[in-house]
């Protein structure tokens, strides 16, 4: 499993993961978007070479995306270690990662370095520590890009500056429930905090699982950057917290129905959708994390949400798939792993 998705870190009932980013480009290469084949190559090629000759930065791995199949790109999108763009994206690219994959650089997607640590809970200083680090450490190698008014030089004004982001996946069903959502998600927003859904920008929210991150990164320093970005979500975890006392409070049958309604369905579903597991599951999540359901823990819920998505799917059962047939498969492998649970088996 990524570290990611262990459920251990700080207010991990809430906040699932923390990832901090840097963007950087290379200068004397164009911008990957307008790169010629063969100087994509070069990048790729100079990159690799940096992370692992650099001092104190461990054993990096570079995985170029040439030499893998759609259906495996496709796995490591899913496992946050590339891009969707990373993925569709022409000539020479792909992932350098570490042993542990906690940290993974994507190259040439928008820039040419991508520089990420990801990790369960709320701990941004601590993952930006190993960002810095690293970053210091293959600096010295390579020739950034940077202008000493503007910053780091990205492809988008608004990664220019410290080309810094920082971004926490969390979970938030108590705020949907009682439909406070959007006057949270719209006080951190003036406060400098953009919302995405689980599956990047551009994705629609699914199962209450939000992606809070900084909506700039110029202006500030990486430090304030983060205790700006830190302190919001401080406030969105309280918020939340607040919610789900709310709803013990004053639905506490309601809640027990739907998260038992919800159980019901994942153990006899014949079919089963991505989006639709992602809100069934929300429900159980809500249940263990508020003390009102013990028939699965939250790692295997957080496993199941790695493994029912299609690439992982499609790799479980070693065959390419219809949608159809993966929405099949994935109800199948749901239902195996609680049955499984309940035998006292060992779960896929």
């Amino acid at each position: 499993m990524p570290p990611w998705l262990s459920g251990d870190g700080h207010e991990s009932d809430v906040v699932l993961s923390t990832r901090v980013r840097l963007a950087r480009n290379l200068a004397h290469h164009q911008f990957p978007a307008r790169a010629s084949l063969f100087e994509r190559a070069k990048i790729f090629e100079e990159a690799a070479a940096a992370f692992k000759a650099a001092a104190g930065c461990g054993s990096f791995n570079p995985v170029p995306f040439g030499q893998l199949d759609k259906r495996q790109q496709r796995f490591l999108v899913e496992e946050r270690l590339a891009s969707a763009e990373l993925e569709t994206a022409e000539g020479e690219r792909g992932i350098i990662h570490d042993e542990s994959r906690r940290v993974s650089v994507m190259v040439n997607e928008e820039d040419h370095l991508r520089l990420q640590c990801l990790d369960a809970g709320l701990r941004p200083l601590e993952l930006w520590s190993v960002v810095d680090g690293i970053d210091d450490a293959v600096a010295m190698r390579l020739d950034y890009a940077f202008d000493s008014r503007r910053g780091f030089l990205t492809c988008c004004p608004t990664n220019a500056g410290t080309g810094l982001r920082v971004s926490f996946l969390v979970h938030l069903p108590g705020l949907v429930l009682t439909r406070s959502i959007d006057s949270v998600l719209h006080g951190a927003g003036r406060m400098g905090v953009t919302v995405r859904g689980f599956f990047g920008e551009h994705s629609p929210v699914a199962g209450n699982l939000f992606a809070l991150s900084n909506s700039s990164a110029m202006g500030l320093t990486e430090t304030a950057f983060l205790d700006n970005a830190h302190t919001v979500l401080k406030h969105v975890v309280e918020f939340e917290r607040k919610a789900r006392e709310r709803l013990l409070a004053d639905a506490h049958l309601q809640l027990l129905d739907k998260i038992h309604r919800s159980w019901g369905i994942l153990c006899q579903a014949q079919l089963l959708a991505v989006d639709e597991f992602l809100t069934l599951s929300s429900a159980l999540r809500f249940g263990i994390e508020c003390n009102l359901f013990d028939k699965c823990t939250r790692d295997e819920l957080n496993r199941l949400t790695l493994f029912i998505l299609p690439a992982h799917v499609a790799t479980y059962y070693n065959r390419e798939m219809t949608d159809d047939e993966c929405r099949e498969a994935r109800a199948e492998l749901v239902r195996a792993f609680f049955a499984r649970k309940k035998t006292g088996k060992k779960a896929p």
